[in-house]
C-alpha cells in the first residue's frame, strides 16, 4: 500500500514516542511511503521555528524520511478542496502521487474521509488497513 503521512504526523513521530512513532515504525516496514518537498520542508520549518532543533538534531531526525521514503512529486496543480488551504498542497499530493492513504491528525483533512478515491485516516486508524 501507498501511504503520505501529513507533516503533523511525521512531526510527532519524530519527536515523541507515542502512537505516530508506532505507526510510522510499522509502516516503514510494511508499505511504500512517499514523501514529497513540500511535506520534507513543512517538516524541516516546523522542527527548526517551533522546536527550535540544532541542525544537527533536525538532520538526525530528517534523515529517517530520506533514508525510508519515497521521495514523491510535488504537485503543480492545486485545487480548493477542504477548509484549511494548508491542507490543499497535501492532498494534491498525494493524487499526484497515486497514494492509497494519507494518514493524518489534521481535522480538515479527516474531516474528507476521502479525497479522489484516497482513503484520510488518524494514525490511531492505521492498525484498521
Amino acid at each position: 500500500m501507498k501511504i503520505l503521512f501529513d507533516t503533523n504526523v511525521l512531526i510527532a513521530a519524530l519527536i515523541a514516542h507515542g502512537y505516530s512513532s508506532e505507526v510510522l515504525q510499522d509502516a516503514v516496514y510494511s508499505h511504500k511511503l512517499y514523501i514529497t518537498d513540500y511535506i520534507y520542508q513543512e517538516c524541516e520549518t516546523v522542527l527548526t521555528r517551533k522546536f527550535k532543533l540544532s541542525s544537527a538534531v533536525r538532520t538526525a531526525a530528517l534523515s529517517v524520511l530520506t533514508k525510508y521514503f519515497i521521495k514523491g512529486e510535488t504537485a503543480v496543480d492545486v485545487e480548493a478542496v477542504c477548509r484549511d488551504p494548508a491542507d490543499h498542497q497535501i492532498l494534491a499530493d498525494a493524487f499526484c502521487n497515486d497514494v492509497d492513504v494519507i494518514v493524518s491528525g489534521d481535522q480538515d483533512l479527516l474531516v474528507l474521509k476521502r479525497y479522489q478515491g484516497i482513503k484520510i485516516i488518524h494514525p490511531k486508524n492505521y492498525w484498521e488497513l
